[in-house]
Parts: structure tokens; sequence; C-alpha cells
């Protein structure tokens, strides 16, 4: 009977070895170099990671602040926007509105060109830095122009740091929560749980303190004027300064994935195009076979990178 269970307890583990091959095998040869690149940038920290699993990681102590001084700062300027737009610009509340609408708008859809370029060239870390500099230069603007007579009446003159700062408040939006994810081992999945409570309670900290104290500074009176907001931009500027400059001295401390090395949504492109054609082409036999569509490009693309495409387009619309 000891025999028996010994061959069951092979087989399983026989089972499970191939399992986890064919999981590896879904990746294409690249994915497969990025991997072991990872394994070798980040071996002696995976090592003090394993050593001590349920410990938060060095790194974290560093990503933590910064996402309390980039929402401290983003909600330091945001809802003021609309009265910023009349008080000081001069603009009528319907345009101000326009303008206010339109800084949000762009702030939310500047994460798909920070993920893209992420993803695809720079890198998180690189990403976050360049980016926060960009979001920093659009505070710093800011708060310049909201002093009186700085700049001359102009809408556009008014709108152009707003611009700025949501290209840098967009570009690191995706990456920064996911910097923080790529500091944990898979086998510390309660670990990074921990670790994104605590992220998130930094998001509201950050955000509601702000709410309380910028608004209040608004209301100081400087340059002969009953409002004062360049003081109360000048805040999270000096806030988010700090923050920046806090994550960028944890760099030594930090995991890195390294990045695809190609433009992403391009390939995503080539892969759904060329599957929707296969798929065409195809019998209702081959179709069976396959499942999705998306399956057809599976031998150019590997099945990991098309699950990924087929989540990204349940964003979009159902495929």
């Amino acid at each position: 009977m000891a025999e028996k269970h010994d061959i069951a307890d092979t087989q399983v583990e026989l089972n499970d070895e191939k399992l986890e091959i064919t999981a590896f095998d879904l990746l294409t040869d690249h994915e497969k170099e990025l991997l072991e690149l990872e394994a070798r940038l980040n071996a002696e920290l995976d090592a003090k990671l394993m050593a001590n699993p349920n410990k938060m990681p060095t790194a974290c102590y560093f990503i933590l602040p910064n996402e309390f001084g980039e929402r401290f700062c983003y909600y330091g300027v945001q809802p003021n926007l609309n009265k910023y737009f009349q008080l000081v610009s001069g603009m009528e509340k319907t345009q101000a509105k326009v303008y206010s609408t339109a800084f949000t708008m762009l702030a939310y859809f500047f994460p798909l060109i920070g993920a893209a370029l992420s993803d695809s060239f720079l890198g998180k870390w690189w990403t976050i830095i360049g980016f926060s500099i960009v979001y920093l230069i659009g505070m710093i603007m800011v708060t310049v122009f909201a002093i009186p007579g700085v700049i001359p009446a102009s809408n556009f003159l008014t709108f152009l740091p707003m611009l700025v700062i949501a290209i840098g408040t967009g570009g690191i939006k995706p990456c920064v929560s996911s910097h923080g994810g790529d500091q944990y081992l898979p086998a510390q999945e309660q670990a990074k749980d921990f670790f994104f409570n605590i992220f998130y309670v930094a998001i509201n900290v950050g955000g509601l303190l702000t709410q309380f104290i910028v608004p209040e500074m608004t209301k100081l009176k400087c340059y002969d004027q009953d409002t004062c907001y360049s003081a109360a931009f000048l805040l999270p500027t000096i806030v988010f300064a700090l923050a920046l400059a806090i994550f960028a001295a944890g760099h030594k401390f930090y995991r890195i994935v390294p990045p695809l090395g190609e433009f992403l949504p391009l390939k995503a492109a080539q892969a759904a195009i060329l599957a929707a054609r296969r798929h065409s082409k195809a019998s209702k036999e081959e179709r069976a076979a396959k499942g999705h569509w998306l399956n057809f490009a599976e031998e150019e693309y590997g099945g990991v990178f098309l699950e990924e495409v087929r989540d990204f387009g349940l964003v979009l619309v159902p495929v």
C-alpha cells in the first residue's frame, strides 16, 4: 500500500510539474527572456524578501509617501479650479466649468499613454520619475501664473499649466500602484494585500487633508487681492516635490520589472488583425477547436499576451 501511495504522489508531482511547464510554454521566447532578466536583476532583493516574506519591503516606505503627496497635490488643485478660473483668470462661470472638466478628462486620458510607455519602453521607475517631473513643472507654472499680472489675460496661458499637470498626473497614475505590487513575490499575496490596504489609506488621507487645507489658504489676502491662489497652490507643490524626492531616494530598494521593448498597443493591434484574418478564413471545426477568435494568433504572440489583450478589450467592448 505504501508503494502505491508513493507512485500516486509521484504522479501528482509529475502532473503539477507538467502543468507548470505548460503555463510557462504559453510565453513567447522574448517573454521568457524578460522573466529571466527580471530574476537576475532582482536576485539579491528577492532573497531578502523570501527570508522574511511577511515583512513590508523597504521599497514600499518610499512608494507610500509618493502616493500620499501626489494625491495631496492633485486634490489640492482640481476641486479649486472652477473658482480659480473665475476669480483669477476672469472666465465666466460656464467657461470655467468647461475648462475644469477638460482638465479632469485629460487627467484620466493620459494614463493610457503612461501605461503604454511604461510597459513598452521606459519601465515603471523611469515613467514615474519622468512624468512626475512634468507634473512638478506644471505645479510650479500654475503657482507662478496665479500671481496677478505675471501673465496677460489669456485662456490658453491660464490652461497651459493644467494641461502639463494633466499629462504628469495621468502618466504616473497607472504605474505607482503596479510598481508597489512589483515589490512582492507571488508567494507574498497576503503581505501584498496588506500593502494595498495601506496604499489606499495614503490616497484617501492625502486627498482628504488637502481639501480641508488648500481651500482655506485661498482665502488669504495677498498682492492686494482678497484671494491668494498662488499661496494655496504653493503648498501642494512643495508637498509633491518632497514626495518625489523621497520616491527617487528609494531607487536601490526597488524590484525592477523590465519593459517589453516593443510598443504594446501596436503589437496588440497587429495580433488582433492577424487573428481576425485567420478566424474569417477558418472552418467551423477550426473555430470550435480554437475557442476564442484571438487564439488564432497564439503561435506568434503567445497565450499570455493574448489573454491580456482579451482583458483589455473587455474594458472597451465585449470581445
